[in-house]
């Protein structure tokens, strides 16, 4: 008992100083999927006993695609008063109390939204994804990809290392799936089994409809996208798609513009009304594969993307680092909070147990400056009718900064020869790619 108690011990200890709980320290109103949380009351607290770490602006410095957990590698300095104080911020946060989660600053109803949200990571012992027969298959994958396959020849039976865009483009579909079925309010803990029968939507096996092995699939056949190889969002867009329209149950269209964020209006209300015999509007998922810069995205955007997830039609963003997303869910001021898929669990069954069911949430807070953010992302918007859609356009047209999305009546017929099909003319000059520094790009 006492070697169990001090593992758990050095647990919390590296954690403590490698991974630590973020604290909120900010006055800005805190934004998840367009609601919207007071965070003012904090202006009162005194954190004297927690002390001050860089992951205070960013608590994914080191994050990578081939690693299987997110830590911050800068260690920091640590200040307590006494041992109940570091023990509290030494847990995951998962475990903390009430009155622990108050101290580190964050409102217990936007942790309880947090914690509603679906969280979808690397998975291990699937049922084997093959390897492609291409011999310029490898060539797309990681090193370390390669080298943790080194000798499998029976094909991939984990998705660490390469699945992160896949894992956060299925929980941006399983958010949106969540949103339709139960409502923005719903929180983890109601319509228990309805919740379960939505996440083996999710499970990771051939059958299932959203399952990794179907996204591989499309990836292969429609994306030039190898087993093992990293998706990117436009192929991850096409997939969303493509499995949505082919799930014969889904609640949701897909309206998907997988390289630009041009919304052509014709186009988005016939795949709206494709399914219904008397023309309704039916419940459609928007997604928009946009880059907004070259390495990082340029500020004239920085006020529109916060705008986005601060929406009430918003289902978050797919994304985050080169080879390393994420899925962004809201904000506060200039941090970006996200779910992390780079952590790998066992695979998930078709039947999700109660255990299942809790690894698909967290109450971990995780935060990224929106200066360190990849300028490539999968941006989603969930509007349930044509008033919705309405409602939308008028408020991604409106505010501050550079327009990130652009919507038009209709959509351009052939196109001049050398452009992408479907790629309004004019549209990759719009792009900005300037930097507050005035260096060049």
């Amino acid at each position: 008992m006492a070697q169990n108690d001090f593992a758990r011990f050095s647990r919390k200890v590296v954690q403590y100083f490698w991974d630590p709980l973020p604290k909120n320290e900010d006055s800005s109103p805190i934004w998840c999927l367009g609601r919207s949380y007071d965070s003012r009351y904090q202006e009162a607290r005194q954190p004297k006993q927690l002390g001050t770490s860089p992951s205070a602006n960013s608590d994914s410095s080191a994050s990578q695609a081939d690693s299987a957990v997110v830590t911050d590698s800068t260690p920091i300095k640590v200040e307590h008063e006494d041992d109940t104080n570091y023990e509290a911020l030494a847990k995951s946060q998962a475990d903390l109390s009430r009155s622990e989660e108050e101290e580190l600053g964050w409102p217990p109803e936007f942790l309880d939204d947090l914690e509603s949200r679906i969280w979808l990571t690397y998975r291990s012992n699937f049922a084997p994804i093959q390897r492609s027969p291409d011999p310029t298959a490898n060539a797309g994958m990681s090193f370390a990809t390669k080298l943790r396959n080194l000798g499998n020849q029976g094909g991939f039976a984990s998705d660490t290392g390469w699945g992160c865009m896949i894992r956060s483009g299925q929980s941006l579909l399983a958010n949106a799936l969540s949103i339709q079925e139960f409502g923005r309010d719903w929180r983890k803990g109601e319509q228990p089994e309805a919740h379960r029968a939505l996440l083996a939507l999710f499970a990771d096996i051939p059958k299932a409809p959203f399952s990794i092995h179907r996204f591989v699939e499309h990836g292969a056949q429609a994306c030039g996208k190898h087993p093992g190889e990293w998706f990117g969002p436009s192929a991850a867009a096409r997939c969303l798609k493509s499995l949505t329209d082919k799930h014969a149950h889904s609640p949701l269209r897909v309206y998907a513009r997988p390289d630009d964020s041009d919304v052509y209006i014709d186009s988005l209300l016939a795949t709206a009304t494709q399914k219904s015999p008397t023309d309704d509007f039916q419940p459609t998922l928007i997604v928009l594969g946009v880059r907004l810069g070259i390495d990082r995205i340029t500020p004239v955007y920085h006020a529109a993307l916060k705008r986005a997830l601060s929406m009430p039609q918003s289902v978050g963003i797919a994304g985050g680092r080169p080879s390393a997303s994420h899925y962004f869910i809201g904000h506060q001021n200039d941090q970006f909070f996200y779910l992390d898929p780079h952590s790998t669990r066992l695979a998930l069954s078709e039947k999700p147990t109660d255990e299942e069911v809790e690894a698909c949430h967290t109450r971990r807070v995780r935060r990224l400056g929106l200066g360190e953010m990849d300028p490539s992302m999968l941006i989603g918007f969930l509007v349930r009718t044509r008033e919705e859609f309405e409602e939308w356009r008028k408020e991604i047209e409106g505010g501050d900064g550079k327009q990130i999305v652009h919507v038009h009546e209709r959509e351009p017929g052939s196109m001049a020869a050398g452009r992408n099909q479907g790629e309004r003319p004019g549209a990759v000059d719009e792009v900005e790619t300037w930097d507050e520094t005035g260096d060049d790009c």
